[in-house]
């Protein structure tokens, strides 16, 4: 079979492994957003508090702290194993704080307030499931995939043609 056949048969399938996720993503979406087990509380605290959270199948929590300090916190499972944040990020105003969670049950989101005045927090929890992170990360490969196959699919279609300009200039020069 011809380079030039094989290159724009790869493009085509690279061009189609982008295009299909890429339909889908409203859809993801729209599930990601449905499915969010979502529950928010407003506390005022002097100090030390614990907020008691039954989570199914999580795989991340993302803890919001609204108009607060960025107060220091853990996450404890039912067996007293302290799970450490992942990420800290400020966005907007708010405080974003990841954790990753090993599997179901119950945990404990510990917030301790070191400041000497006491704090009103708007506290956000949202969990995020193993199904849905595995499905977007699906996903994402799959266009990562597509992109590489469109890549290799031009790079052989063009393949031939810069091979004949070569092999013309080299003619070229040899008959000067």
């Amino acid at each position: 079979m011809n380079i030039t056949r094989v290159g724009a048969v790869l493009a085509i399938v690279g061009l189609l492994m982008l295009l299909i996720p890429n339909m889908l993503l409203p859809r993801v979406y729209n599930t990601v957003i449905n499915v969010l087990s979502n529950a928010t509380i407003t506390l005022d605290t002097y100090s030390r508090f614990l907020v008691p959270i039954y989570l199914n199948s999580p795989a991340y929590v993302v803890v919001i702290l609204n108009n607060s300090h960025l107060l220091p916190m853990y996450m404890l499972d039912e067996f007293g194993h302290i799970l450490m944040p992942n990420k800290y990020e400020y966005e907007h105003g708010m405080y974003l704080v990841i954790f990753p969670l090993i599997g179901h049950g119950n945990y404990s989101l510990i917030l301790i307030n070191d400041y000497p005045e006491d704090v009103n927090v708007s506290l956000s929890i949202t969990a995020i499931s193993n199904y849905l992170v595995n499905n977007i990360l699906l996903m994402n490969l799959m266009m990562d995939l597509g992109t590489a196959i469109l890549i290799l699919g031009a790079i052989l279609m063009v393949t031939k043609y810069l091979y004949r300009a070569v092999r013309l200039l080299l003619m070229e020069i040899k008959n000067l």
